[in-house]
Formats: C-alpha cells, sequence, structure tokens
C-alpha cells in the first residue's frame, strides 16, 4: 500500500527529523527525558517539522508540468510534478495539519500546567 504521491514521503522525514532533533538538543541541554515528559517540547518540534514540510510542498506545488513525445507512437505525454501527497493528502497541507496538532498540544501542555 503506497501512503504518498511524489515527494510526499518528505513530511514523515521532515517530522520525525525535527522531533528527533529537538529530543537530543533538550535532553542534552536539560537532561535525559525532559523532552518525553515535557508537551510543549513535542508540540513545538511539530510546529516546526509542520511549517517547514508545508513551506516545501507549496514550493514543489509550484512546478510545472512536463510534456514528452513518444518516440514510437508520436503520442504527447504529460507528467505531473506538481502533485506530492501524504497518506492523500497534498504535501502542503498535510504540513499545516501536523502544525496545527504541534499547536493544540502546546496548547494542552498550558492547561495541564495550570492545575
Amino acid at each position: 500500500m503506497v501512503i504518498f504521491n511524489g515527494l510526499g514521503f518528505l513530511v514523515a522525514v521532515i517530522t520525525f527529523g525535527s522531533c528527533l532533533l529537538a529530543n537530543y538538543l533538550l535532553d542534552k541541554q536539560f537532561g535525559e527525558g525532559y523532552y518525553s515528559s515535557n508537551l510543549w517540547a513535542i508540540g513545538s518540534a511539530l510546529v516546526i517539522g509542520g511549517l517547514i514540510s508545508s513551506t516545501i510542498g507549496f514550493l514543489l506545488k509550484q512546478r510545472t508540468d512536463r510534456f514528452v513525445i513518444d518516440e514510437q507512437t508520436g503520442e504527447r505525454l504529460v507528467i505531473n510534478l506538481s502533485k506530492h501527497s501524504f497518506f492523500f493528502i497534498p504535501m502542503h497541507w498535510a504540513g499545516i495539519v501536523i502544525a496545527l496538532l504541534g499547536i493544540g498540544a502546546t496548547i494542552a501542555d498550558i492547561f495541564i500546567n495550570l492545575e
């Protein structure tokens, strides 16, 4: 089962990379387990990964189609270079969804810590 189209897999790679980097940096600075025990840190990493993914998605969306002529049949084919999706969601929107989930996690952490 294919869950991405074009370069849509970059959404997962970029988001995972931002979470991994935040985990490493925060645990190194504040001690082992800091990242996993603070929901705001996870939310912030998701926001950063989502925004980077969305930006790259919008840049890739601007690419134009490529027209190719088949030498044997003379038929003109169109290669779509602007369609990139992750779980059937366009890459630029998938990044925004991940960023919104990160904002929600950060806000939830604020309300959890108020109690």
